[in-house]
């Protein structure tokens, strides 16, 4: 934060601005900081928000959809398979359709979205 923004705030935005980086210094939602440190959590919220209407905080928001799974293509079977023992449906609308079960290892790392 810059000397700048933080100038002509109040000591009660001041000390919710105090809140917010320890908050996002521990890695933990502002809410959950509330809970842990059994803060007023409705006061500062009031207070966040004013705070970021002045600019003094931006909004980061993290987005769980963003991550993503690698894919690897790899040469196409030699003989085609005719039957579907395996099928995965992703509510992106995304289909996997499997000829045989595929290894654990890489279902338990396309469904946790670990990496190779």
């Amino acid at each position: 934060m810059s000397e700048r923004n933080v100038e002509g705030l109040s000591e009660r935005e001041r000390a919710c601005l105090a809140h917010v980086e320890e908050a996002r210094r521990l890695g933990w939602t502002f809410s959950r900081y509330c809970r842990e440190k059994d803060l007023n959590i409705h006061q500062l919220t009031w207070t966040k928000r004013a705070l970021l209407r002045k600019g003094v905080i931006s909004r980061r928001r993290r987005s769980k959809a963003a991550l993503f799974v690698p894919v690897r293509i790899a040469p196409a079977a030699p003989t085609p398979v005719t039957t579907q023992v395996c099928r995965i449906r992703h509510p992106a609308g995304w289909t996997i359709e499997c000829g045989s079960l595929p290894d654990t290892r890489w279902l338990s790392a396309l469904l946790t979205g670990a990496t190779a």
